[in-house]
C-alpha cells in the first residue's frame, strides 16, 4: 500500500512540473506588410486569325498561310530572349435552327498564337504587324514580371525584418526579450499588369493606322506598374 501511495505521489508531481512549464511559457507575434510599385519586364500579346467558308480545308489552308506570314514577319523583329508560339486551334461548326432542326451554315477556324516580347516599346509595332498580315483580333496585352521570385525575396527581407524589430521594440517596453521564432508564415503576390484592345473584325476592314487610332491605341501602350505585396507574421518566444 506504501509504495502505491509513493508511486502516485511522484507520478501526481512530475504532472504538476509540466503543467507549470506550459503556464509559463510567453510568446509574441509580430506582422508586416510591405508594398512595393514594380514596372513590369516582359509583354506578352495573343492574336488570333479566323475565317469562314463551306470549304473547311480551303479555311484551313487560308488560316495556316496567314499565320506563318504573320510569325514570320514578327519573327524578323524579335530579339533572342523573345519569343512566338501558337496557344490555339479551334474549328467550329456554325449552325442555325429551322423547324426544330438544326441546319449547317459554314465552319469556322481559328488559330491563335502569342508573342513574347521583353523590349517594351515593341508592343504597339508588333501588333500593328499582325493587324497588316491578316490578324483578325487582338485578344490581350499582358504586362508581368519573369523576375518576380527576386523581388519577393527582397521585399519578404523587409518584412521580416520589420516584423522582428516590431517584436524587439515591444519586448523591450514590457521588460521582456525575444527569442529564437517558434513559427513564421510568409507570403507574397505580384499581379499581372494587362490591357484589351480588342482589335475586332470590324475595325480591321480599315487600315492598322486607322483601326489602331480608332479604337484609341496609341503607337506606345503604356505598361504601368506591377503590385508586389509580401506579408509575414512571426511568433517569437519571450524571456
Amino acid at each position: 500500500m506504501n509504495k502505491k501511495i509513493a508511486l502516485l505521489a511522484v507520478f501526481m508531481a512530475i504532472v504538476t512540473f509540466n503543467t507549470n512549464v506550459i503556464a509559463q511559457e510567453s510568446t509574441l507575434s509580430t506582422e508586416a506588410v510591405i508594398n512595393k510599385e514594380v514596372s513590369p519586364d516582359t509583354a506578352k500579346i495573343r492574336f488570333y486569325v479566323e475565317n469562314t467558308g463551306s470549304n473547311l480545308e480551303d479555311i484551313k489552308e487560308k488560316n495556316d498561310k496567314t499565320i506563318n506570314e504573320i510569325m514570320t514577319k514578327i519573327k524578323q523583329k524579335l530579339s533572342q530572349n523573345e519569343s512566338i508560339k501558337t496557344i490555339a486551334y479551334r474549328i467550329n461548326s456554325v449552325n442555325s435552327t429551322k423547324d426544330k432542326t438544326s441546319i449547317f451554315q459554314k465552319f469556322q477556324v481559328s488559330n491563335g498564337f502569342e508573342v513574347k516580347i521583353k523590349d517594351l516599346n515593341k508592343v504597339a509595332e508588333i501588333i500593328k504587324i499582325a493587324l497588316d498580315n491578316g490578324a483578325t483580333a487582338v485578344d490581350r496585352v499582358d504586362f508581368s514580371i519573369e523576375g518576380g521570385e527576386d523581388i519577393c525575396n527582397e521585399l519578404m527581407t523587409s518584412a521580416i525584418n520589420m516584423a522582428k524589430n516590431r517584436a524587439q521594440v515591444i519586448a523591450k517596453a514590457s521588460g521582456s526579450e525575444i527569442l529564437k521564432v517558434k513559427n513564421i508564415n510568409p507570403y507574397c503576390s505580384l499581379t499581372t499588369n494587362y490591357v484589351q484592345p480588342r482589335f475586332l473584325n470590324a475595325a480591321l476592314e480599315k487600315s492598322a493606322d486607322t483601326a489602331m487610332s480608332s479604337l484609341g491605341v496609341s503607337e506606345t501602350i503604356q505598361p504601368g506598374t506591377i503590385s508586389a505585396r509580401a506579408s509575414v507574421n512571426i511568433t517569437y518566444y519571450l524571456k
